[in-house]
């Protein structure tokens, strides 16, 4: 039997914020439930949509969308581990990345006039930006669990896995999007806006990244 003597390092203190953030997520679980289950079926059910969309300005929500933001961060940080990019730098440009998106949904509800569409794109982006962090949250604990262990091969197929299943719950989400926009019939001009700067193009652009 393999035993393996951990010394206390930086993986040890990512641990704890880890342990810290499901703390916060298991509260949240204990003192909204409904609001928790809407959230993890939003995207499938219409009426857990509308309570998350009706408790969008929640605390709650607040809470565990910033949770997760960082927890994708974290994740992304050990992504590019052997490529030796400053964690901070990429906090904060994932920070910065999520500050404009939102900013931008908002100024174009304004620009066409169309608030109540503007008000689910912002919830399902929510709602996507907590499910994500959500996921990479079990990546990032492999990681940090087996940090010295782990078999790179092993690690890339899980790594390769896990951006399928992103890339595929993207593409779902998209088609959630275009459907509502239809319903509201907003133009093609809105819809092409939307998809080019908000969706399609943060997408290509980490892309190229993670292919440099």
């Amino acid at each position: 039997m393999l035993l393996i003597e951990r010394v206390p390092n930086e993986q040890l203190y990512l641990l704890i914020i880890m342990i810290i953030s499901f703390i916060l997520i298991s509260h949240s679980i204990k003192n909204r439930p409904n609001l928790i289950k809407s959230i993890v079926l939003a995207h499938i059910k219409k009426t857990d949509f509308k309570f998350v969309l009706n408790n969008i300005q929640d605390r709650t929500t607040s809470i565990l969308f910033l949770n997760s933001i960082f927890l994708q961060a974290l994740a992304i940080c050990f992504f590019f581990e052997e490529k030796n990019f400053s964690s901070s730098q990429i906090i904060i440009a994932l920070i910065s990345a999520v500050i404009i998106k939102r900013a931008l949904i908002k100024i174009s509800g304004k620009i066409f006039q169309k608030k109540k569409l503007s008000e689910i794109y912002l919830t399902s982006f929510t709602v996507m930006a907590i499910q994500i962090g959500w996921a990479s949250a079990v990546f990032s604990f492999y990681k940090i669990i087996y940090h010295n262990s782990t078999n790179q091969n092993l690690f890339n197929y899980i790594t390769t896995i896990f951006f399928i299943i992103v890339v595929f719950y993207l593409l779902s989400r998209f088609i959630i999007l275009l459907t509502a926009a239809k319903k509201e019939e907003v133009s093609f001009l809105h819809i092409i806006f939307y998809l080019c700067t908000l969706e399609i193009l943060p997408l290509a652009l980490i892309l190229i990244f993670i292919s440099r």
